[in-house]
């Protein structure tokens, strides 16, 4: 009886350990790659123009990686900058292949990092099979591609994947056919980087 109750206490405390230390580590885990993400772009230079040259101190290309994001959205917000960023994205849209990926990659970025929402409602949409649903964002109607059957709308629908939700697939589906969803954008992005865990409202 004894034994039984040690080997509970113990294990609720490891229970309780590895749920405070799974997210620390990937955190960790996490800012690492950044870290070294960074730290390889900057090895690409000359090693005079390497930050490490002059301060050889651990994380110090992570921090100048930060700033330099900060200002170039300072810069981006301005008005010269604007300017700037406008002739190079005209440049870009003359490039055939990187026009495509180059504009794809931004408007999704808008929709899951800018407060310039691309999505306008969260749904659940039958996918990848009848009868499993997924959580999906709408993004708009479709009107050119596929007739309108009538008066019935069809969905542009982005689902993205589990943990990572930059990636995903790109669906059409009838309006009466998805199954609205009381979360907000932001709370279906939490539910999906944490692997489903909430509760969902469904109409």
């Amino acid at each position: 009886m004894l034994l039984k109750k040690i080997s509970k206490i113990v294990r609720n405390y490891f229970v309780a350990g590895m749920i405070t230390i799974i997210p620390i580590w990937i955190t960790v885990l996490a800012i690492m790659a950044i870290v070294n993400l960074v730290t390889d772009t900057f090895n690409l230079l000359p090693s005079a123009l390497q930050p490490k040259t002059y301060f050889p101190y651990f994380g110090v290309e992570l921090v100048i990686a930060l700033f330099l994001i900060i200002l170039v959205g300072f810069i981006a917000n301005n008005f010269f900058g604007k300017r700037i960023i406008k002739l190079g994205e005209t440049i870009l849209a003359k490039i055939p292949i990187i026009k495509t990926v180059y504009q794809s990659v931004k408007h999704l970025t808008t929709g899951i990092v800018s407060d310039k929402k691309i999505f306008s409602r969260v749904v659940l949409v039958e996918f990848p099979i009848k009868g499993l649903y997924c959580i999906g964002f709408v993004t708009g109607e479709e009107t050119q591609i596929l007739p309108r059957r009538g008066q019935r709308k069809m969905l542009k629908i982005f689902v993205p994947t589990t943990p990572n939700p930059t990636t995903g697939f790109f669906c059409l589906a009838l309006e009466e056919e998805v199954k609205p969803l009381h979360l907000s954008v932001d709370e279906a992005f939490k539910m999906i980087i944490s692997v489903g865990y909430s509760d969902l409202k469904i109409d």
